[in-house]
């Protein structure tokens, strides 16, 4: 089953002289898929992820969620079938600094869930991702990796079909970024699919197919 779609999409930005960094990308992402694309800072990854989930609008082509092509539905529809369908794990710490790790985790089942909270769902991502000394503490009292970690299990928990991963092992050590890996593997294994943009062959490499991103443009190692 498709959970997204890209049908030759650029991004263009006039700053002087023309930059494209997504340069008429086409691909299919179907449950079971785990992509990754590697490349080094500013070669239009994270904008790839970011037009892939709506939050930016392509210059050219269209992109498909669920079969609905979002070019055509206003923002509000788009943040609607975002939030259904996609999982964000941000590169920048997305977190709500007056909440508590319980809270912030709390906070976006209600809006996926609303009053039916699943405690249980809580209580896992807090035990598998070594948060469960700190799940009353506030961002700021976390270290960088305990943020981080925080981030993908907001990402996570709301079983998202699609995981859209920017950089989702930075910051930490290689035994938490096995364990967030491993949770994405999961999640895949389960009817979802992932997308992981980093700049780390070697958890690159662990994907179900790999891609390079050059001159704006996908290539499939």
């Amino acid at each position: 089953m498709e959970l997204c779609r890209m049908e030759k999409v650029s991004k263009i930005y006039a700053m002087g002289e023309e930059v494209r960094p997504l340069n008429n990308i086409s691909l299919n992402i179907e449950v079971g898929d785990f992509l990754s694309v590697q490349g080094p800072s500013g070669m239009g990854k994270s904008t790839l992820l970011y037009v892939m989930s709506g939050l930016l609008k392509p210059s050219e082509g269209d992109v498909f969620i669920k079969d609905i092509n979002i070019r055509n539905i206003p923002d509000d529809e788009i943040t609607d079938l975002r939030k259904k369908n996609i999982g964000f794990i941000f590169q920048e710490t997305n977190l709500f600094q007056a909440l508590t790790v319980e809270e912030n985790l709390r906070f976006v089942l209600a809006v996926g869930q609303g009053k039916n909270i699943d405690q249980s769902k809580i209580d896992y991502y807090i035990q598998e991702l070594g948060l469960a000394q700190r799940r009353n503490f506030l961002p700021n009292q976390l270290s960088v990796g305990q943020r981080r970690r925080l981030v993908a299990a907001r990402a996570l928990i709301n079983d998202a079909p699609l995981i859209l991963a920017d950089e989702p092992t930075n910051d930490l050590d290689d035994g938490w970024a096995g364990r967030v890996m491993e949770l994405l593997t999961d999640k895949v294994q389960e009817g979802g699919a992932v997308v992981m943009v980093t700049h780390n062959s070697y958890w690159a490499e662990k994907a179900g197919k790999h891609y390079t991103m050059q001159e704006g443009s996908l290539v499939l190692c």
